[in-house]
């Protein structure tokens, strides 16, 4: 009984976290799949696009290798089953994270605790929790997808189920994984980074699997079921059944790693001393040497990515100028020119990447309250909007030394392996250009940090919004003025005529209001301590 309850205790305090990614999931696996049907409606067309798929190394590094016979459930499948095993899995890094770790931290468990249950119990209903939300997570993506049965070529009912299966093993997996980090790592922001490390692995894995043509590797990451699987081509069953008992070794080392730690500390003891002195005069300084780790992991991830991106863009424009590319990387190109509809994908992509940096960033001066941090800034005597404005500043500035930095590789390497024209300066000023939707991120999170901490988590929302828009909207038909609504699209083509900067500078303006509005925010309410 107290098993039950407590499960149905965080599913109700984590109720908005789990349905907004539930809807978004189930949402854009129904939305999409009807659009491969008109993309690809012939079968000479998809004869073409599975061969140059195959060929292109950058769709291999993306989306993975594409089945025989290229049909349009097998085309949405490769391509929106990418974006959304990757959803699910940052999904169940958040959600793992919020129902074990984040309990302890912010003083949930030991409320919980204090009633007489069982030390086990609160493991157990976690894993429960993501039990359930795993089974939503299949059967609405499941529903969705059989409701076009019949209107697109291949898509079944046990198709659609094994693909519902897939989106919510891969969730299960690395939720399960990630409440197992959650032992080692000493804090709930431990875990997180360590879940994300993990997908970021899964993803490097799975990409080595599919551009050097190695079968075998997709069996160790959660994010090559799509390959072990086979949605819509001869399912493979049994690999649902293996998954499953995977899930309860990793939930079985869980428990066991649990009973040997503290509680609200991680096998990894954290490190809250240091022999030097901080030598630091102001919050800012303070900031910016705390975050500069981070700052220089993220750049190096950041830039890597996109010179990899830069590099692997020939293929991608040469089938757009031959009328031959489709799909996703199609509606992001467009009808203009490819180049640059090809380095406006990169730099949007990029400026996800960095604006979910810039998130976690400022969310980190909700940490910092939690764990007494800013009392004792404040106790020196700084103002108390001081502490959340020096982190958004050292926010902007370290989102603005990633983008540059990615920039001015792209601009030294996309020349050599793009021909057009302007390529080096479209590589830099795309890249560059997203530093205003960056600032907008850190504005709106700010905002939360500042007035509502509490609500916090809800600053992913506009940022999964946007890059929804700026990702599906082009293949969804979606209107321009809706697509607007986003922050990630409105990089002019500096190259063109009259390129208009307007949008950005209306981005500069709502993220700055936005800042204020939270350091304001830090004035009027109670500081929370740890």
């Amino acid at each position: 009984m107290n098993l039950l309850r407590l499960t149905r205790l965080m599913l109700r305090r984590h109720r908005l976290l789990i349905i907004s990614w539930l809807v978004l999931l189930i949402g854009l696996t129904g939305a999409t799949v009807s659009a491969y049907q008109s993309t690809y409606a012939t079968p000479e067309q998809r004869r073409i696009a599975t061969e140059l798929a195959r060929a292109n190394p950058a769709t291999n590094l993306l989306y993975g290798e594409l089945a025989d016979p290229g049909t349009p459930a097998l085309m949405f499948g490769w391509e929106i089953g990418a974006f959304a095993t990757v959803l699910a899995a940052v999904m169940a890094v958040l959600v793992a994270t919020a129902v074990t770790r984040a309990a302890e931290d912010d003083g949930t468990l030991e409320l919980v605790r204090s009633c007489g249950i069982d030390p086990r119990v609160p493991l157990r209903a976690a894993s429960t929790v993501l039990l359930v939300v795993a089974a939503a997570l299949t059967l609405g993506c499941a529903t969705a997808l059989g409701l076009s049965v019949g209107h697109v070529d291949a898509v079944t009912w046990p198709g659609a189920v094994a693909f519902g299966a897939v989106l919510g093993l891969t969730f299960l997996l690395v939720g399960v994984l990630t409440v197992v980090l959650g032992q080692v790592a000493p804090t709930a922001a431990g875990t997180r980074v360590l879940g994300f490390a993990a997908v970021g692995a899964a993803f490097a894995v799975r990409a080595l699997a599919d551009t050097q043509h190695v079968a075998w590797l997709n069996w160790w990451t959660p994010l090559g079921l799509r390959a072990t699987v086979r949605p819509f081509t001869g399912t493979r069953w049994w690999v649902v059944g293996a998954c499953a008992v995977v899930v309860l070794v990793l939930a079985r080392l869980a428990g066991t790693l649990s009973g040997r730690r503290e509680y609200r500390a991680g096998l990894v003891r954290r490190r809250d001393r240091r022999g030097g002195r901080l030598n630091v005069h102001s919050t800012v300084q303070l900031a910016g040497r705390l975050a500069r780790s981070s700052v220089l992991s993220w750049t190096l991830g950041v830039a890597g990515i996109g010179t990899l991106f830069a590099a692997m863009g020939s293929d991608v424009t040469r089938q757009s100028r031959d009328g031959d590319l489709g799909g996703f990387l199609g509606a992001q190109l467009g009808d203009a020119d490819p180049v640059a509809g090809y380095f406006a994908y990169l730099g949007t992509v990029v400026g996800i990447l960095v604006a979910s940096y810039a998130v976690v960033s400022v969310l980190s001066s909700r940490r910092d309250e939690e764990a007494g941090l800013t009392d004792q800034i404040l106790a020196t005597g700084t103002r108390r909007w001081a502490p959340l404005a020096a982190q958004v500043a050292v926010t902007a500035l370290g989102s603005g030394v990633m983008l540059v930095v990615t920039g001015v590789l792209g601009m030294l390497v996309a020349p050599r392996f793009i021909d057009g024209e302007h390529v080096a300066v479209l590589a830099f000023t795309y890249v560059v250009g997203q530093w205003p939707a960056v600032t907008a991120a850190a504005g709106w999170t700010a905002v939360l940090a500042g007035r509502w901490p509490r609500a916090t988590w809800l600053a992913w929302t506009p940022l999964v919004a946007s890059s929804v828009l700026a990702l599906l909207g082009p293949l969804l038909d979606i209107p321009q003025h809706v697509r607007d609504l986003g922050v990630f699209q409105h990089v002019p083509d500096v190259t063109a005529p009259d390129p208009s900067i307007a949008s950005l500078l209306v981005l500069l303006v709502l993220a700055g209001t936005a800042v204020v509005l939270g350091a304001v925010g830090t004035t009027r309410r109670d500081i929370i301590t740890g």
